[in-house]
């Protein structure tokens, strides 16, 4: 199979942690623009990467469905933990690892001057060689396209902008934590919370400049973490894992977090959604996040996320309340129904919308809608 990716990006990193750690065989296909235009986005109604073409030509797109799908085929070793209130827990964590982290990553990636110019010209030379352009000038575009999409256009303020630059700093120190009694973040062998997080550690804050100065000097341990997950290989972890739970002091900020910040913003989000409107302002760490966009990729989440909740045998749910209770209760919204399920099947359905030249053109320029694929002209 040839996976589609980029090596400065969030989840072709987390993506590729997968595929490594099970070993499943397959070939690296850096996606510049063109490629994005002209395979993938014709393919699978987005230009977003990483996505994945089978043998059989069926693709794959969206890591989390495609960890959850490759699962089901390559079952052993599992990598979601097959106890229920595990499995569960570690589903909330990759969900916040995602959706709620991604904003601190991108903060630390295109706020500090010196590792935003290192970016732009990476972009520049190894995303877009193809713009009519020099590298320099489509790399600087792609720069502030990024910043005003996903730093100012997500609630960057002076008020958020401590907060979030800190919570890099607290994910650190929750995660040396758990590391200091244990190889991986839930006990001696990868599982999906190491796969989730690794999203925003391997190849923002581990490798930009900025913060991979603050991880070196203030998380060592979380540093070497990257490099044994990135080059870790089932067949060396044969033994029966050995997992610790979500009790574990390491696990409170997450938890604190997800409860407290992320989940009602996930339970807004569905509601704004299914009002219609296009931005809400959101409450969490004592700030207002304002004019966020309704992303209805996220509604997706939550669906998923409160169906497997409600899926929970009696003990395993008390167990899950228990575990989250000191920090609050998982609010649920009655028949909630996204409409993304059948659009998230794996492998896609063939006969994916075709597009003009001229759409594709844009959607270079502009990027792809954020939470949806993009229409066709008619």
């Amino acid at each position: 199979m040839t996976v589609y990716l980029a090596d400065m990006s969030y989840f072709s990193g987390k993506m590729e942690a997968y595929l490594r750690y099970k070993e499943i065989p397959y070939q690296r296909r850096l996606a510049t623009s063109k490629t994005m235009r002209e395979e993938v986005l014709p393919a699978t109604g987005l230009m977003k990467v990483p996505v994945i073409r089978l043998p059989d030509g069926r693709w794959l797109k969206d890591t989390t469905p495609m960890i959850d799908w490759f699962e089901s085929q390559y079952p052993d070793p599992p990598v979601i933990p097959k106890d229920p209130v595990l499995r569960f827990m570690s589903k909330l964590v990759e969900d916040y690892a995602d959706e709620w982290c991604w904003r601190a990553a991108l903060y630390w990636r295109w706020k500090p001057a010196a590792t935003r110019r290192l970016l732009m010209r990476r972009i520049g030379k190894e995303v877009l060689p193809d713009f009519p352009m020099p590298t320099w000038l489509s790399g600087w575009y792609y720069g502030r396209r990024q910043i005003a999409t996903y730093l100012t256009g997500d609630g960057l303020s002076a008020e958020t902008e401590p907060v979030i630059r800190q919570q890099y700093v607290d994910l650190l120190d929750a995660m040396s934590a758990l590391l200091e009694d244990q190889p991986f973040l839930l006990g001696s062998h990868p599982t999906l919370v190491d796969i989730g997080l690794f999203g925003p550690m391997f190849r923002h804050y581990a490798q930009d400049p900025a913060p991979s100065i603050v991880m070196e000097r203030r998380a060592p341990s979380v540093y070497a973490w990257v490099g044994r997950l990135w080059n870790a290989r089932a067949r060396r972890y044969s033994n029966e894992p050995s997992l610790t739970d979500f009790r574990h002091r390491g696990w409170a900020y997450f938890l604190e977090d997800i409860v407290r910040s992320y989940w009602p913003f996930l339970v807004a989000t569905a509601r704004a959604w299914a009002e219609g409107k296009p931005r809400l302002d959101h409450e969490a760490h004592g700030v207002t996040y304002r004019d966020l966009k309704v992303v209805h990729y996220r509604v997706f989440c939550l669906e998923l996320l409160q169906n497997q909740y409600l899926g929970l045998g009696a003990e395993a749910r008390s167990t899950v309340d228990a575990l989250l209770a000191p920090y609050g209760r998982l609010e649920l919204i009655d028949g909630l129904d996204s409409g993304l399920m059948e659009e998230h099947e794996l492998p896609l359905a063939p006969g994916r919308p075709q597009l003009s030249r001229l759409q594709r053109f844009q959607l270079a320029l502009t990027g792809t809608p954020w939470d949806m694929p993009v229409t066709p002209e008619r």
